[in-house]
């Protein structure tokens, strides 16, 4: 049995010294130089006693960075569910499956899985094969039209960087909508080893880079969209003994990447496809399904959105909320979001949503409304449970799997971190046996980006003493 950080003191009540000295603490951990000129905001929140136990800039709409994460996660859950999945299908036309042959068009329809996958299409395609095709005589029609169009998420248009996690989006994308580069030296002063995973059509890899000696890496990557094809030049230098590396970056199109892979994934299976070129339009209304993969349910995706703070699928699951009648829309989700966290009662006054992911500058929410949303969900028994299991948990796993991994309480905190360029935000739950917890935000605007170190020691030194508090501890002294 794993005890708790304070089960022999769990049922102690909290008493109003107590509660003064909480917020007395809190405060000393507030008066750090480096936050004198920063706007804060937090909501400490008792949900054994719906009593607000510190308010320090709370109704402060602030930019939470990936905070925001909650309230997508929170929105996706209550409209479409814990048990919501996503479904990938591959059809043809009506009576086109002749013996072997497709004669005509295979059609990939997707729903805007986040988590979609080459080894899905793997599975898509061997399904094909053991049903025994062998040969499709046009070739394959992409149908993303459960969303809007493929396209980048609202904000991202502020920040001009080639980076993995800035991919556009799309009802049907594979991968994250994202391909890898692998690098390995080769002899002094030849080309580094390199190759493109999954190897599809519309990668072209051109490695001008060269082997030295040593065990430097300077590799710089050129890259460039094209009508139909994405060119990437690898230049600079390897060190010999620098070792095997990998990049990870962007497409620009997700739906002909998807049909890509497709391609790919149904020649390895022994399954010849006549046309090259990908086409996109929508599977007609007598097609017949060949074959089809379901996701993981939306309780389970949330983790990853949550513990890992991953944005593309924080996207992909924001504009799902939109899918139904659909095509759907950042807008029309963003707006069924907005009208969610009024139904559960949050404040949304100086409520600003402009993503799902909290990229950029694009939202505004403040320390209070967190806790109000907080509070709603750990009411609901319908998605609680998910919800709270998405969460990272304080020195035991996802982006908070080293802070206050050395403490008595690590496993008792259960949060989601945010981070921009002068933000630092951590909102969450505080436990402890026996009783509900404490919901709490804790958000810092305008912050020395180089001060983020000192931001996470103020956040977590709060944390532990709402921790101490809910387990009835002493808030002062070394815990034995």
């Amino acid at each position: 049995m794993v005890e708790g950080p304070a089960l022999a003191l769990a049922a102690a009540p909290a008493d109003k010294p107590a509660k003064a000295q909480l917020a007395t603490l809190v405060d000393d951990a507030l008066s750090e130089p480096f936050l004198a000129e920063a706007q804060v905001g937090v909501s400490i929140v008792d949900l054994e006693t719906g009593e607000a136990l510190v308010e320090r800039g709370a109704e402060l709409p602030l930019n939470p960075a990936s905070n925001v994460k909650l309230v997508t996660t929170a929105a996706a859950l209550g409209i479409l569910g814990p048990a919501h999945r996503y479904s990938t299908g591959v059809y043809h036309d009506e009576g086109a499956l002749s013996g072997t042959t497709i004669r005509g068009e295979l059609y990939l329809q997707g729903s805007g899985d986040p988590a979609l996958v080459t080894a899905n299409l793997y599975e898509l395609a061997g399904k094909l094969r053991a049903r025994g095709i062998e040969k499709i005589t046009g070739g394959i029609t992409v149908d993303a039209s459960t969303f809007d169009r493929d396209e980048l998420p609202p904000g991202f248009d502020q920040k001009q960087e080639l980076a993995s996690f800035r991919a556009p989006g799309g009802a049907t994308v594979v991968n994250f909508d994202t391909f890898e580069v692998h690098v390995r030296p080769g002899a002094v002063g030849k080309a580094p080893f390199a190759g493109v995973e999954p190897p599809v059509a519309g990668v072209a890899l051109t490695v001008t880079a060269t082997t030295e000696a040593g065990g430097k890496r300077e590799l710089l990557a050129d890259y460039e969209a094209k009508d139909d094809h994405v060119e990437l030049e690898l230049r600079g230098t390897l060190g010999v003994d620098s070792g095997a590396t990998s990049f990870r970056y962007p497409i620009d199109d997700p739906s002909r990447y998807a049909g890509e892979l497709l391609a790919l994934v149904l020649e390895r299976q022994g399954i010849k496809v006549g046309r090259k070129k990908i086409k996109t339009g929508k599977v007609p209304r007598k097609a017949e399904l060949l074959a089809a993969h379901h996701s993981d349910p939306l309780g389970v995706l949330v983790r990853s959105v949550n513990k890992f703070s991953n944005n593309f699928m924080a996207e992909q699951i924001l504009k799902t909320i939109d899918a139904d009648p659909g095509p759907a829309t950042f807008e029309g989700a963003l707006q069924r979001v907005r009208e969610h966290l009024q139904a559960r009662g949050v404040p949304t006054e100086g409520l600003k949503l402009g993503n799902g992911s909290g990229l950029y500058d694009t939202n505004r929410v403040s320390a209070g409304q967190f806790t109000a949303l907080l509070s709603s969900v750990y009411a609901d028994e319908r998605i609680r449970p998910d919800y709270m299991a998405s969460l990272a948990i304080m020195g035991v796993d996802g982006t908070t799997r080293s802070r206050l991994e050395d403490t008595p309480h690590a496993g008792w905190v259960r949060v989601k971190t945010g981070t921009l360029d002068g933000v630092s935000s951590l909102s969450g739950y505080a436990g402890a046996p026996g009783r509900k917890p404490i919901a709490f935000s804790i958000l810092f605007n305008g912050i020395r980006k180089w001060d983020n170190g000192r931001a996470h020691k103020v956040q977590d030194r709060i944390v532990e003493l709402l921790a101490r508090y809910a387990a009835g501890q002493p808030l002062t002294g070394k815990l034995e």
